[in-house]
């Protein structure tokens, strides 16, 4: 997830366990445990992303180095209880420095909260199609949720009944242009449709919600839309993956190796969807738009002519009748894909990050790369030039298991 969303969770967690949680009479004062909890909520919430400081490819120009390091070792179980503990002692150093002592309970409590906010954040990110590993070093799988966008505008409005709990004046614009922006977003996807206008009433209905209950309740009623947001994104995956199995067991004499789904956002009836396909020698992907619900309302977000050679298909049979719309069809040999993803450290690399792969040959050569980012000609964020020079060692030596093994291995 985008990392303004981590902060409304981890903001809106620290509201609710500062306001459910039992007074320590031993311990801090009301007011200075909600700010701490606050605080814990938010930089815990984005903790994890701390491997952007070496990963980042702003800064480094290296992409292969972002997409093997960034979701890391600090986006696993063990990560998170390492940065939860530094988090926790971290806090306990800042109040000791501001002449505040915490008491028993609220030590217990800051502690366990530090770790429930660093971990909402590796749950978040679980749930959309780019995966973590969060079991290394006894598991170095990818994990994949498929089931909400990385940025998901629903989340933010959820946040609207706490603009009255904020203290001050510039955390209140800073939400209420969150909200704005929230509501725009939601409109430019879906091409300033008429009836998504709607969405900008909520927002104003949800902040006077906010204002007109008890606070808890205020915190409580965002926690459940955040929660009842993602409910309904993971039920409408469970069906979009339904009918995507049964498209795929259509096609006669194919094996299906993954499918990968990305909703469109503030939309969980509207999905982009790959799906990877083998049959002796021959490698086949299919994108194609899933509608769980209406027609009318799907947009096109992840649309746009990548590097990627595709066909045009028809859409028949299983796929048509569920609502499934073929865009393209990537294939190639098998082997050949295989030699082209271990002809260099790079490229064996690479493919520990590749989901849906795929190769290309270009002006410059051959491009390898994934199509899930695969959005616009040349090599873009997960897209490598394959070149003829293999170093006897790789940079990076990271243990994740390629997703794609169970293909390429020969």
């Amino acid at each position: 997830m985008d990392n303004l969303t981590h902060t409304l969770i981890g903001l809106v967690a620290g509201e609710v366990a500062g306001r459910l949680a039992p007074a320590d009479p031993a311990g801090l004062p009301a007011g200075s445990r909600r700010t701490t909890l606050l605080a814990l909520g938010i930089i815990g919430g984005n903790l994890p992303d701390t491997d952007l400081l070496w990963s980042m490819q702003t800064f480094t120009g290296d992409k292969l180095g972002y997409l093997l390091q960034h979701r890391g070792y600090t986006h696993t179980l063990l990560g998170c209880l390492a940065l939860a503990a530094l988090l926790y002692a971290g806090c306990l150093l800042w109040l000791r420095l501001r002449g505040q002592r915490a008491g028993p309970r609220d030590r217990w409590l800051l502690g366990g909260f530090a770790l429930i906010a660093v971990l909402l954040h590796l749950g978040m990110d679980a749930f959309n199609s780019y995966g973590v590993h969060p079991f290394w070093p006894w598991n170095n799988r990818w994990y994949y949720g498929d089931a909400v966008f990385i940025v998901e505008p629903l989340y933010w409005i959820a946040a609207a009944p706490l603009f009255f709990l904020l203290r001050t004046a510039k955390a209140r614009v800073l939400l209420a242009l969150v909200l704005a922006i929230a509501g725009i977003a939601i409109l430019f996807v879906h091409g300033f449709a008429w009836r998504w206008w709607l969405i900008l009433l909520i927002p104003p209905v949800l902040v006077m919600l906010g204002r007109r209950v008890k606070p808890l309740h205020a915190c409580l009623t965002s926690a459940a839309l955040m929660v009842l947001v993602t409910l309904v994104f993971a039920s409408s995956a469970a069906v979009a993956s339904h009918r995507v199995d049964e498209a795929g067991r259509d096609r006669a004499g194919f094996q299906t190796l993954d499918r990968v789904l990305t909703p469109s956002p503030a939309q969980p009836f509207c999905w982009d969807v790959l799906l990877l396909q083998r049959r002796d020698d021959q490698y086949v992907v299919r994108r194609g738009r899933l509608n769980i619900g209406i027609s009318s309302l799907c947009p096109a977000v992840l649309s746009g002519k990548g590097t990627a050679p595709m066909r045009s298909v028809p859409s028949t049979g299983q796929a048509a009748s569920s609502g499934l719309q073929w865009t393209g069809e990537f294939t190639m040999s098998r082997t050949r894909l295989a030699a082209l993803a271990q002809r260099t450290c790079a490229t064996r690399e690479l493919m520990q990050f590749v989901r849906a792969p795929f190769a290309a040959q270009t002006q410059a050569g051959w491009v390898l790369g994934d199509l899930r980012f695969d959005r616009e000609p040349g090599p873009g964020l997960a897209e490598l030039l394959v070149t003829g020079a293999n170093a006897a060692d790789c940079r990076y030596g990271v243990p994740w298991v390629a997703p794609r093994a169970d293909l390429l291995d020969r």
